[in-house]
């Protein structure tokens, strides 16, 4: 576009009140008429509206615009919405340009002043990037009509089977060696009317008589290149030393001499070393736990069909595919040692931990006794780990333990009628189907006592005491206990960190994944072709982590169904005359995007627009300045710099 005029429309939203109310918005839209090369400023109250589009798009071919600034909300939400309206009037997509000035301004600054003059400086650095910007053309890739589903939870399996069923070829990969999740340990989920394990099994069923998906377990992602259309990934399968020859006799069970806390029941019990997680676990075969294992071999002894192999080695293979689903789950909150009394009495436990016990498949085949006695005074704790009731804790709600915490109240109840039971609560939210819990609860005379500071536990030897101050008297109560039941609440998955390093997503301020919009994109990734299933965005009953599987299947699917793709062209790329080829670039690259090539004699520097992810990160490091990064080279970034020091 060299020697063509630039004429520029820059377009002010007022987002209701959440700009307007701080910033003024007509004299920022009279200051941006006053910029070199804008010939047309407006605003408009919503300009993500349909109408605030449409105003773009008409102004585009009537003012003959080649660049538009739109200064608004933040990028991240609304950016490629103006991309697809300057598309539609006819300009090409990436000589559009944004200016946050929400999050960046009307949202950071209460004094109004101060606030509008910002918004003008913002306004004023992107336009001068604007007359900058070069049209650039989207990268075409043909897409592999295959998915990745990371998670066996319920989530990645409701994924995995919606796209299965859909037709196409799915890798379902599961860190723990049996699918299902913590929904497969649920004693009865109520609105479905089914017991956790049966649900899981019922999809586990459907899944492995399909000849299109393939399951991983007791496994994990090491490696993922590329992008959306053409994942490149490497799978390490761990060695689970039994194989399929395994009948379930459970003779080996009997000889191993190490018995461990059994994590499938949240601690309750124990397990050996070989062990079954649970009943109806998948695949149906013994696993051998390595970091516990003392390899007598006492059950390689008396395993009857020689399904034991000690020596088995762990194996890697690679796959592609042209989407991936995330649906890592998540982990019960666990109380640090001393929290509210937990780890110094076998008296305190958890609510997943009650569960357990009150499941007529758990350890005690659902027969609640503490060491040998009944509990007679039981008190409930609720928002353990969540609603910022403590420094370790998330400020959010996890939507289930009240719910979950009255069921089992009401079960103790029907078990023990002679019992005292407390709920001391900060709010009982008895998230969607669940309120008729409350008023049962309240029927059979369950008290509430409401606090506003976390209560204190007191453990002294086998005595229990729980002292909280009530808020609705204003006084402080004390309450000796047989049973403390601390209702912990979710938090992210403790692997979750290990996958983000691999398939590079972000997360939010509570440490679940981020979505690239709540409510436009809510199982999309920030990046593409990555989406999100279940509990790894946030806390959610099984039935929304259902709900949640099948809308990423389905996003998923959209991509899938297509020959080819197009990917944002917002990568680097070498100037070949400048590239001096000193391969610093090639280091610095954290996706292996950039090799090398010969070119007249010279070994340079080459990108591979496919995998690159436009991170920046060889610009940066390039010290000729050969490596550039489109859409923020050197000549537009210090544009705006220079527009900025004005």
């Amino acid at each position: 576009m060299s020697g063509e005029e630039i004429r520029i429309g820059v377009y002010v939203c007022h987002c209701g009140t959440n700009i307007a109310g701080t910033v003024d918005v007509e004299e920022v839209v009279r200051y941006a008429s006053t910029l070199p090369n804008v010939v047309i400023a407006r605003n408009y109250v919503f300009m993500c509206s349909e109408p605030g589009q449409q105003l773009i798009k008409e102004d585009i071919k009537k003012y003959n615009l080649n660049r538009v600034v739109v200064a608004a909300c933040s990028p991240s939400l609304h950016e490629l919405t103006f991309r697809n309206a300057v598309k539609e009037a006819g300009l090409n997509p990436y000589l559009f340009e944004m200016a946050n000035i929400r999050e960046h301004c009307s949202w950071a600054h209460p004094d109004r002043r101060k606030a509008t003059e910002k918004a003008k400086d913002l306004i004023r650095m992107v336009v001068a990037k604007a007359r900058e910007l070069e049209p650039l053309e989207e990268i075409k890739i043909d897409v592999t009509k295959k998915a990745l589903v990371i998670g066996g939870g319920v989530a990645g399996l409701r994924a995995a089977l919606d796209l299965a069923r859909s037709g196409f070829t799915v890798y379902l990969v599961e860190k723990r060696p049996t699918l299902g999740g913590h929904t497969a340990r649920i004693p009865f989920i109520r609105y479905l009317g089914v017991r956790g394990d049966e649900l899981i099994s019922s999809i586990v069923k459907e899944l492995v008589s399909m000849p299109n998906i393939k399951i991983y377990t007791n496994a994990d992602v090491v490696s993922m290149e590329g992008g959306v259309g053409s994942f490149r990934v490497r799978i390490r399968v761990r060695p689970k030393y039994v194989d399929s020859k395994c009948n379930l006799c459970g003779e080996c069970v009997k000889v191993c001499p190490v018995e461990v806390s059994n994590e499938y029941e949240y601690g309750v019990g124990t397990r050996k070393a070989i062990y079954l997680p649970y009943q109806t676990a998948y695949p149906q075969i013994y696993v051998i736990d390595p970091e516990v294992c003392t390899r007598c071999g006492e059950c390689v002894k008396v395993c009857p069909t020689k399904a034991i192999d000690l020596d088995e080695k762990e194996r890697y293979e690679d796959i592609e595919v042209g989407t991936v689903i995330l649906a890592t789950g998540y982990d019960p909150y666990e109380p640090e040692k001393g929290e509210l009394g937990y780890g110094l009495s076998k008296k305190v436990i958890t609510l997943f931990q009650l569960e357990r016990l009150l499941d007529e498949r758990g350890p005690t085949k659902g027969v609640l006794r503490i060491g040998d006695t009944e509990p007679r005074v039981i008190v409930f704790i609720s928002c353990v780990g969540s609603m910022g009731t403590s420094p370790k804790a998330g400020s959010y709600c996890s939507r289930m333990c009240c719910s979950t915490m009255l069921s089992a109240a009401l079960k103790i109840r029907d078990q023990l009628p002679g019992s005292y039971i407390y709920v001391i609560h900060k709010d009982i939210r008895t998230y969607g189907y669940d309120e008729e819990l409350y008023w049962k609860a309240l029927e059979r005379d369950i008290r509430f006592v409401r606090y506003e500071e976390l209560p204190e536990v007191k453990v002294s030897g086998d005595k229990i005491e729980v002292v909280v101050k009530d808020i609705t008297i204003g006084e402080y109560i004390s309450v000796p206990a047989d049973l403390v039941v601390l209702v912990n609440g979710m938090a992210q998955g403790k692997y979750l960190r290990e996958v983000l390093n691999v398939v590079r997503v972000s997360c939010g301020d509570e440490g679940f994944v981020k979505e690239a919009h709540v409510k436009l994109r809510p199982v999309d990734a920030a990046s593409e072709g990555i989406y999100l299933a279940g509990s790894v965005t946030g806390p959610k009953s099984v039935i929304e982590s259902i709900i949640h599987g099948s809308a990423a299947a389905a996003r998923a699917a959209t991509v899938l169904s297509k020959d080819h793709v197009f990917a944002e062209p917002i990568i680097a790329k070498v100037d070949e005359d400048l590239c001096s080829g000193c391969l610093v670039c090639v280091g610095m690259c954290p996706y292996n995007a950039i090799s090398t090539k010969e070119t007249d004699g010279r070994r340079i520097a080459f990108v591979n627009p496919v995998l690159c992810m436009g991170c920046g990160t060889c610009a940066a490091a390039c010290p000729s300045g050969a490596m550039q990064q489109q859409g923020f080279k050197d000549k537009q970034v210090f544009a705006q710099i220079r527009a900025f020091a004005r």
